[in-house]
């Protein structure tokens, strides 16, 4: 008689699977995998440890199982990945959203609140994330700012319930007209401009942030956007060529190396991305950018050399210099 396949023998199986093929992190996978086929939450698994899985979900399962063992990304296998409290959709298009780049987020988000508290009046603030992907940077600044205005009414509408009109969360819908946060989200690839369209629609961000089809600054070109933006940012392309070598295979084999390389020192689309800047930002306005941990010297002279103010190389979660932060000066 054939033998259950159970959450529980499911995973005595797939655990020493991918910890054979080295892959990282095997136990949290193998989770993240059943939890996706079987189509509960990771903490459900060990509460129904003696759930059947049927058929239809061992064929699924058994297939992703073995491209997880080619090192496919399981964020790709699985389609989506938390980043700063959002769910984001992710895919080959796109860079998968990483722990490094919420320093990001939070440094954005620092510097907003700050501008927005030495005004004497509330003024719409203006960020740009260039090479945005799949949107987590622009989906998360917007989100937080959002909330901490107490602007949920800025949110796209849903009709629910009784037909009244309420926002993503649930709450009365007010008045747009004073909407106060604007953020514009710019990527050269069509497949993840549609991507970050997509999360963007889904997280009810749409009178918020606009996604826009172009290459770095030129979306922006002809809004009359000129000297207005607080904050332009970017995680751009930034691995040089003698480090992708050495990039790990789950990486280099499925994620798009258009988002990941960036010239021969890894810097090609910092300087042009530096350049760019001054003519978006107002005079205080920041500007954000993800570098490799071994740049900062290097970014900290091209963001001096265009006669950024106030450079710093600021700390991810993790401690490794990881964030360009400069204060355009004004003309």
């Amino acid at each position: 008689m054939a033998q259950t396949w159970t959450v529980r023998r499911l995973r005595l199986w797939i655990v020493p699977y991918l910890t054979e093929r080295s892959i990282d992190s095997p136990a949290i996978c193998a989770d993240l995998l059943l939890a996706h086929v079987l189509d509960c939450d990771r903490m459900r698994l060990y509460m129904d440890l003696d759930r059947p899985a049927n058929t239809q979900e061992l064929a699924r399962l058994r297939d992703l199982v073995q491209r997880a063992g080619r090192h496919e990304p399981v964020q790709y296998l699985v389609g989506s990945w938390s980043f700063f409290g959002c769910e984001i959709e992710v895919g080959p298009s796109t860079l998968i959203p990483r722990p490094a780049t919420e320093s990001l987020v939070e440094e954005a988000i620092r510097r907003l609140r700050a501008l927005e508290g030495a005004r004497s009046e509330k003024s719409e603030l203006r960020i740009a994330d260039l090479c945005t992907g799949s949107g987590c940077i622009a989906v998360a600044i917007a989100r937080s700012i959002v909330a901490s205005r107490g602007g949920r009414k800025q949110l796209a509408w849903q009709k629910v319930g009784d037909g009244a009109a309420k926002d993503s969360a649930g709450c009365d819908r007010g008045s747009n007209a004073d909407a106060m946060v604007r953020v514009y989200a710019v990527d050269v690839v069509p497949a993840a401009v549609e991507l970050a369209r997509r999360n963007v629609r889904k997280l009810g961000l749409d009178s918020i942030v606009e996604v826009l089809e172009g290459d770095l600054d030129m979306p922006l070109v002809g809004r009359a956007l000129e000297g207005s933006l607080d904050v332009v940012c970017a995680n751009p392309p930034y691995i040089s060529d003698a480090e992708w070598a050495k990039v790990p295979p789950n990486v280099r084999d499925y994620e798009p190396a258009s988002a990941l390389r960036g010239g021969i020192d890894g810097l090609d689309f910092v300087r042009r991305i530096v350049e760019c800047a001054p003519r978006w930002l107002k005079g205080g306005g920041s500007l954000l950018l993800e570098i490799s941990s071994s740049q900062g010297d290097q970014a900290r002279a091209i963001a001096g050399a265009s006669r950024f103010a106030k450079i710093e190389i600021l700390p991810d979660l993790e401690g490794h210099p990881r964030i360009l932060a400069a204060t355009w000066p004004g003309q």
